[in-house]
């Protein structure tokens, strides 16, 4: 890992950005450290006692718990636009989870200790983090409904959906860079259910496939149905 001046200007991915002018202005307002790590680097390991998050500026995070016998539990894979380990850095409580870099990734990292002197410096920061932070918690309570009352198929297209009304701008076709077994662990289902979901999606041409990535066709996108 290595840092790198904190107000170099930001080089965003716009096909995962969350859209909005007080998000992009908080990547662009210099405040927090710019930094960078490779694939295989961690940005923290389940138990540790820190202060610092992170917002992912470009590539993806694998934030995960492992139990005592050693099962692995995905949390997200968190692509440029996420907040990272916020939670545990404001409460300076241990580490529920750990997050593992899988491609190399330009982050800011934020120091709790340094918030009311970023609020001062920028207001519009502060509401920047919490619109990051609440479509964050949205996501969660979404996913959670969708493991409840929906089929694999629905929820499936449902995930796909929430990037492209998450990230993309409106009218924009959406690329989505995940496998088939991490689409599987965000949704709870396994990867083998989820090929048969995409298989079925893509026959029913709501989505296409070009390589190893999925492709959603531009639609006017609404936050969450």
């Amino acid at each position: 890992m290595h840092a790198e001046h904190p107000h170099a200007s930001p080089s965003v991915s716009e096909t995962w950005m969350p859209r909005g002018e007080y998000v992009s202005h908080m990547l662009a307002s210099g405040i927090g450290e710019r930094v960078a790590y490779e694939p295989g680097e961690y940005l923290y390991s389940q138990g540790d006692v820190d202060h610092f998050f992170y917002v992912l500026i470009s590539g993806k995070v694998h934030v995960y718990n492992l139990s005592n016998e050693g099962h692995e539990s995905s949390f997200h894979i968190a692509g440029p636009g996420s907040v990272i380990g916020e939670a545990a850095a404001l409460t300076h409580l241990p580490r529920y989870s750990a997050a593992r870099v899988l491609e190399s990734s330009e982050l800011i990292r934020l120091d709790t200790l340094r918030m009311e002197e970023y609020v001062a410096k920028d207001p519009r920061f502060a509401v920047g983090l919490m619109v990051l932070l609440s479509l964050k918690q949205r996501l969660a309570v979404d996913r959670l409904h969708q493991a409840v009352f929906e089929s694999p198929t629905q929820r499936v297209m449902k995930f796909l959906d929430q990037m492209a009304q998450v990230h993309a701008s409106e009218g924009a076709a959406v690329k989505v860079d995940l496998t088939h077994e991490q689409i599987g662990t965000l949704t709870n289902l396994s990867r083998v259910t989820v090929t048969r979901a995409l298989q079925r999606l893509k026959k029913d041409g709501r989505i296409d496939v070009v390589g190893r990535s999925i492709v959603l066709p531009s639609r006017r996108a609404t936050m969450f149905n």
